[in-house]
């Protein structure tokens, strides 16, 4: 038996009065899309191995200023060093990805999902385009994106909402509509200065207290519990039935 919708016209295509709650949902990469942090960390320290007396430890890898991977590097080397030390942590990087990173779970399904549902897929990420590409290529990700917005894309980094406009600029989103997904604090701060609804993706997060004392729009501990950003409403229509 076909199923109506109260106050619809049973004539009308009824699947076009229908739309997700929020039709575009734009993601952070790192922390959550997957887990990179110790094998970003090893990279890091690799990258560094000529000018640190010791390797980093978490603690002080997450303190470290700067929101691109050049302005990390210019905290511990010279400027005429880092070319280099771009090139030293990229190769570490590729070369232990397969061993060292993992998409977490329930972000695939997650993703087939909002995609399955009509819902318009981008990425905002604080990574270079080299590693961006890299990360999703290699796990089976990037076919879910029609837009990946990174580090090379802007001229400041997060929490400045540059990178998230230009993704939802370029993905021909509603901000009023759209959300962004991001285990960092600064994802949720950019996404209030790009008007657009914050999600903390806890599930990855090293900064879990932080998130929750924000008050972010969602706080979701598991991917599929993002799936409520999928649901349906009914669209308004003309070919709503008229009541008396």
């Amino acid at each position: 038996m076909a199923t109506i919708l109260v106050g619809v016209d049973p004539s009308t295509s009824q699947p076009s009065l229908l739309q997700p709650v929020f039709p575009w949902v734009i993601f952070d990469m790192d922390g959550t899309l997957v887990e990179t942090f110790q094998l970003s960390l090893s990279s890091l320290n690799y990258a560094l191995k000529r000018f640190l007396k010791r390797p980093l430890i978490v603690r002080e890898a997450l303190g470290i200023p700067g929101g691109t991977l050049e302005e990390q590097l210019a905290n511990y080397m010279p400027r005429a060093a880092i070319p280099r030390g771009i090139e030293r942590y990229h190769a570490h990087y590729t070369r232990h990805f397969a061993s060292n990173a993992r998409v977490f779970p329930g972000i695939r399904g997650l993703l087939f999902t909002l995609n399955a549902r009509g819902v318009r897929l981008a990425i905002c990420t604080g990574a270079g385009r080299e590693i961006a590409k890299h990360t999703l290529t290699r796990s089976g990700l990037l076919r879910f994106f029609s837009i990946v917005v990174t580090a090379d894309d802007v001229s400041k980094p997060k929490p400045d909402p540059e990178g998230l406009r230009i993704a939802m600029e370029r993905i021909g989103a509603d901000s009023n509509q759209t959300v962004y997904v991001g285990d960092h604090p600064n994802d949720i701060r950019a996404s209030w200065s790009a008007n657009a609804r914050g999600a903390a993706a806890r599930w990855g997060s090293m900064h879990r207290k932080e998130l929750q004392a924000l008050k972010p729009d969602f706080l979701f501990k598991h991917p599929f519990e993002a799936l409520v950003l999928s649901d349906f409403r009914i669209r308004i229509s003309t070919n709503l039935i008229q009541r008396n």
